[in-house]
C-alpha cells in the first residue's frame, strides 16, 4: 500500500473540546421537555379522535394511560442514554488527559486503504516539542514539511515497510521546527488494523540532547585516536581506564596490556611517591598542585628508558566518581633541540670572546642603540672595557657628532632589512679609523630588538686603495680589468673619458664590441684573438687603432694575464698608452727622412764639436776656479767668493748641457734601450746617499721605506739612475726648509713602483702636462724663484717611455708632490733574483 501527502483529510473525526459540566443538566431538562411535548400532543389526538370518529373499539383512557407509560418507558430511556454519553465522556476525557502528562508527543497516525493518512490524535505537547500546533488535521503535511530531505523520503519508505509487514515503525530524525532550531525526533509506534485502516498508535521523543552527547562522545573518540599527543583517563583510585594510540606509541603499551594498570607504571620511580600524595590530597580536598597547569617531567616507557614529556593534567566528578586526565605530549625532539642550542650557544659565546675581529651586542630602544655587550677585541680596538661600554649609546660613543644622522639611519636600515654592510669612520685609541661593519637584526619573542655588528678594521686598505686608485683612475694611460673571456669589468676614468663612456656603456660587454674597438672588422677580430691567447696565458701586446670620443688615434696596446696559485688565468689587464702623436712624429720622420738623416748627422756634428769645445774650456774653468778656492783658503775675501761662484756657475752650465745632449740622445733614438734586469733598489739607495748632503744642506728630511728586499725591473741602469736623480733633486729644490722629501720601492701587480713625494710647494694640477715639455718649469720668466733649465723631467718622460714605463704626477698648490715611475717588472726566482727566462 502506498500513500500521498496530497490523499490526506482535511478534517477527521476528531475529538472537540469539552464545555462546562452545566452542559449536561441541560440535555436532561430537554429530554423532560420532549417527553411532555409526547404526552400533551398524544392526549389531544385521542380526545379529538373520540368526539370526531365513531364509537373507539378501545377507551381513551386505555389508550391515554398507554402512551403515559410509552412516554415515562421514552424518559427512563433518554435518561439512561444521557448518563452513558457522560459516563463515555468523562472516560475519554481521562483517556485524553494521561497522552497529556506523558513526556513526547503521543499520537494516532493511520493510513487508509485508499492511501489517505492523517492523525487521529495529537497530545497537547506537540507545540512545545516539535513547535507545530497539535490539530490533527494539518499535523501530519506541517511535520513532513519540516523534515529535511533525504530524511523525509526514508519516513515515507518505512511506513510502507510497517504496513506491509504489519511490523513496529520506528524512525529518526532531524527535524527544523518553524522558528527556526533544529532538534532531533525519535518515533516509536505500533501499527493496528481497524475498520479498513491501518492505525499507528506511538509517541514522539525529543532526542536533541542524547544526539549532541553521541556527537561530543563520537569527536572525542575521533579526536583521541586521531591525535598524536598521548591521552589517558585514570579513575579514583589512579588506575587507567582510558588509553589512546598517541599513549601507545609514547610509552609503549597496548590498550588492553594497559587498561586497569596504575598510572605509576609510566612513571619512573622518583615521581611515584610525590604522585600518591597528590592523589591524595586531590582526593582529600578537590585541589591539586598541577591540576589546570603545564608541566614537563619525565615518562617511563615500557622498555624501561625515560621519556622527556609535557603533561597537562585535569580532574573532574562524574555520577559522584572522580576522574583524572592527562594530555602527554613527547618533547624528546624539543629538548634535544633545546640542548643543541645551548651547545650551540656555549659555542657561539666561546667563539665571541676569542674572536680578533671586534664585535658588540646591541638592543634598539626608542632614543637610541645601547650596547649589552662586547668582546675583548672590541676592547682592545676601541679603548673601552666591556663594562665601560654596556649600557652606553654606541652612536655617542663611537661616531663624531657630525655623522649622527648617518649613523642612526644606518640603524634603521639594520631594522628594516636585517643585514645591512657598510664601510663607516668610527673612534678608536688611536684616533678616526677606517671600518667595514657588518650588523644584524634580531627579534626575540619577547623584549626590544638586538643588533649584532662586526667591525674590520679597514684603515690600511683604504689607504692602499686610495694610491691604487690614484693610480688606476688619475693615470694617462687607458687601463682595465676583464674576465678570461673578455667581459669588462671596470675601466679608469682616463678611458671612460677618452670615449666619452660611462661605465655602463663599458662593463658586462666583451672589449671587442665596446665604443673602443669600432675600426674596423679586421680590427676588432685581431682584439678577439689577442684576448683568447691571454685567456691561454700569454702576455700579448701590439699597437692598434683606437676610437675616441670624436676621432681614432692609435695606441700601444697590452693584455696581461692574471694567474691563481695554480696557474689558471682568473682576470685580464688591458692595458693601452696614447701614441698618436709619437706615430705622427714617426710618419714626419719617415716622410722627411732624408732631411732628418742630414740633421742627425749635422747636429751630432754640432755636439761633437760643442762636446769638445765646450767641455775642453769649460773643464779649465772649473780647474782654476777650485784651484783659486784652495789657494785663498775660502777666506770670505771677493777672490774666494768670485772662485765660488765660478765653479758653482759652471757646474750649473755643464749639466745643462749634458741634459740636452741626453736629451737629444733619446730623441735621436742614438742610445740603445737596454733590456735588462736591474736592481732598483740597489740603484735607489746609491742616488738618495749622493743628494744626502744637499738635503742637509737644504735642512730637508730625505727618507726611504723599508728597502732592504731587491726589487727588479726590466730597463736601463743608466736610465734609472737617471730618472731617480732628476726627480730626486726637483724634490728637494722645490721643497723648504723643515720639509720632507720620501723615496719609495714597491711592487704592484707585475710592475716596480718608483714614488718620490715631497711636502714642499706643489703646483696647480692644470700645469702638470706642460713639465714634461723641453724648458718648460712651473715658475718661469726672469722673475722665477727656482732655478734649473727645465730639461729633467723631459728627460724622465723620454728614458721612461724608451724602458716601457710610465709617469704619473699627483700634485696641489702649497701641498706637495708625488711622482710615480711606473717600471716592468722581472719574475723573481728563489734567492731573491731574477729568474732566467729574465
Amino acid at each position: 500500500m502506498t500513500y500521498s501527502l496530497a490523499s490526506a483529510p482535511k478534517t477527521t473525526n476528531s475529538p472537540r473540546k469539552r464545555g462546562p459540566r452545566y452542559r449536561y443538566t441541560a440535555c436532561r431538562a430537554c429530554s423532560a421537555r420532549a417527553v411532555l411535548v409526547f404526552l400533551g400532543y398524544g392526549e389531544a389526538l385521542t380526545t379529538l379522535g373520540a368526539f370526531v370518529g365513531g364509537r373507539p373499539q378501545t377507551s381513551p383512557l386505555i389508550l391515554i394511560a398507554s402512551m403515559g407509560t410509552i412516554a415515562v418507558v421514552e424518559m427512563v430511556l433518554t435518561q439512561g442514554w444521557l448518563w452513558i454519553r457522560e459516563t463515555v465522556r468523562e472516560h475519554e476525557a481521562r483517556l485524553r488527559g494521561l497522552p497529556n502528562s506523558l513526556p513526547g508527543v503521543v499520537f494516532q497516525f493511520f493510513v487508509r486503504e485508499d492511501g489517505t493518512v492523517g492523525h487521529h490524535f495529537i497530545s497537547e505537547h506537540a507545540e512545545d516539542v516539535l513547535g507545530v500546533e497539535a490539530d490533527p488535521a494539518p499535523f501530519h503535511e506541517r511535520c513532513m514539511n519540516c523534515i529535511p530531505e533525504p530524511h523525509r523520503r526514508e519516513i515515507e519508505q518505512s511506513i510502507e515497510v510497517a504496513i506491509d509487514e504489519q511490523s513496529d515503525w520506528e524512525f529518526e530524525t532531524p527535524f527544523d521546527r518553524p522558528d527556526g532550531e533544529r532538534v532531533w525526533a525519535l518515533g516509536a509506534s505500533t501499527p493496528e488494523q481497524r475498520d479498513g485502516e491501518t492505525v499507528f498508535n506511538g509517541v514522539i521523543l525529543d532526542i536533541t540532547e542524547r544526539k549532541e552527547a553521541e556527537r561530543r562522545r563520537t569527536t572525542y573518540e575521533e579526536l583521541k585516536e586521531s591525535a598524536e599527543d598521548g591521552i589517558v583517563i585514570a579513575d579514583a583510585d589512579g588506575d587507567i581506564i582510558d588509553w589512546n594510540p598517541g599513549a601507545e606509541s609514547m610509552f609503549g603499551y597496548e590498550k588492553e596490556a594497559i587498561v586497569g594498570r596504575p598510572i605509576e607504571t609510566i612513571m619512573p620511580d622518583r615521581h611515584r611517591e610525590p604522585h600518591r600524595r597528590g592523589m591524595e590530597r586531590v582526593r582529600e580536598t578537590g585541589r591539586g598542585n598541577f591540576l589546570g597547569e603545564t608541566v614537563e617531567l619525565e615518562g617511563l616507557h615500557q622498555e624501561g628508558h625515560e621519556v622527556p614529556v609535557e603533561l597537562a593534567l585535569s580532574s573532574w566528578e562524574a555520577d559522584r566518581e572522580r576522574f583524572f586526565g592527562a594530555i602527554i605530549r613527547d618533547i624528546t625532539e624539543r629538548k634535544n633541540t633545546e640542548q643543541a642550542l645551548r651547545e650551540e650557544r656555549d659555542r657561539f659565546e666561546t667563539l665571541f670572546e676569542s674572536l680578533p675581529t671586534p664585535v658588540v651586542r646591541c638592543v634598539a630602544q626608542d632614543d637610541g642603540v645601547f650596547v649589552t655587550d662586547a668582546n675583548p677585541a672590541f676592547e682592545d680596538a676601541f679603548g673601552l672595557a666591556a663594562t665601560e661600554a654596556a649600557g652606553a649609546e654606541i652612536n655617542h660613543m663611537l661616531v663624531p657628532e657630525k655623522e649622527h644622522d648617518r649613523a642612526r639611519e644606518f640603524d634603521r636600515r639594520v631594522l628594516e632589512n636585517g643585514d645591512v654592510r657598510a664601510e663607516v669612520q668610527r673612534s678608536t685609541a688611536e684616533g678616526m679609523r677606517a671600518f667595514q661593519v657588518q650588523a644584524i637584526s634580531r627579534r626575540p619573542d619577547e623584549g626590544p630588538p638586538e643588533i649584532y655588528a662586526t667591525y674590520t678594521d679597514i684603515t690600511e686598505r683604504k689607504q692602499r686603495e686610495r694610491r691604487l686608485d690614484a693610480i688606476f683612475n688619475h693615470t694617462y694611460q687607458f687601463t682595465g680589468l676583464m674576465e678570461p673571456d673578455g667581459t669588462m669589468i671596470e675601466a679608469n676614468d682616463t678611458a671612460l673619458r677618452f670615449g666619452g663612456l660611462d661605465r655602463a656603456d663599458v662593463v658586462g660587454t666583451p672589449i671587442w664590441e665596446t665604443h673602443w674597438a669600432q675600426t674596423g672588422d679586421a680590427s676588432r677580430q685581431r682584439l678577439q684573438a689577442a684576448v683568447e691567447r691571454a685567456a691561454e696565458g700569454e702576455f700579448v701586446r701590439y699597437e692598434r687603432p683606437i676610437q675616441g670620443g670624436g676621432e681614432e688615434r692609435t695606441i700601444d696596446f697590452s693584455i696581461r694575464p692574471v694567474t691563481d696559485e695554480d696557474g689558471d688565468v682568473k682576470l685580464l689587464v688591458p692595458e693601452a698608452r696614447d701614441i698618436t702623436e709619437r706615430k705622427r712624429r714617426e710618419e714626419n720622420l719617415r716622410a722627411a727622412k732624408a732631411e732628418a738623416e742630414e740633421a742627425s748627422r749635422l747636429k751630432s756634428a754640432v755636439l761633437a764639436n760643442m762636446s769638445h769645445e765646450l767641455r775642453t774650456p769649460l773643464t779649465s774653468i772649473l780647474g782654476f776656479a777650485e784651484a783659486i778656492g784652495e789657494e785663498t783658503g775660502g777666506d770670505g775675501g771677493a777672490v774666494s767668493r768670485f772662485a765660488s761662484l765660478i765653479m758653482k756657475s759652471g757646474n750649473r752650465l755643464l749639466r745643462t748641457f749634458d741634459n740636452m745632449l741626453h736629451l737629444s740622445r733619446l730623441e735621436a733614438e742614438q742610445q740603445a734601450e737596454l733590456a735588462e734586469p736591474v736592481d732598483v733598489t740597489a740603484a735607489a739607495h746609491s742616488v738618495v746617499d749622493e743628494f744626502r748632503e744637499q738635503a742637509d744642506e737644504n735642512d730637508v728630511a730625505l727618507r726611504t721605506n723599508e728597502m732592504d728586499a731587491t726589487a727588479w725591473a726590466r730597463a736601463s741602469s743608466e736610465q734609472v739612475e737617471i730618472v731617480l736623480r732628476h726627480l730626486l733633486s726637483n724634490a728637494i729644490t722645490y721643497t723648504e726648509a723643515g720639509g720632507t722629501v720620501e723615496l719609495r720601492v714597491d711592487r704592484a701587480g707585475d710592475d716596480l713602483l718608483v714614488e718620490i713625494e715631497d711636502t714642499g710647494i706643489g703646483m696647480d694640477p692644470d700645469a702638470v702636462p706642460a713639465l714634461f715639455e723641453p724648458f718648460r718649469q712651473a715658475s718661469e720668466g726672469r722673475n722665477r724663484e727656482y732655478e734649473g733649465t727645465g730639461l729633467g723631467l723631459a728627460v724622465v718622460q723620454r728614458a721612461v717611455d724608451r724602458m716601457g714605463g710610465a709617469v704619473e704626477v699627483e700634485t696641489e698648490l702649497r701641498e706637495g708632490t708625488c711622482v710615480t715611475v711606473v717600471l716592468p717588472g722581472v719574475e723573481m726566482a728563489t734567492g731573491g733574483r731574477p729568474s732566467a727566462q729574465a
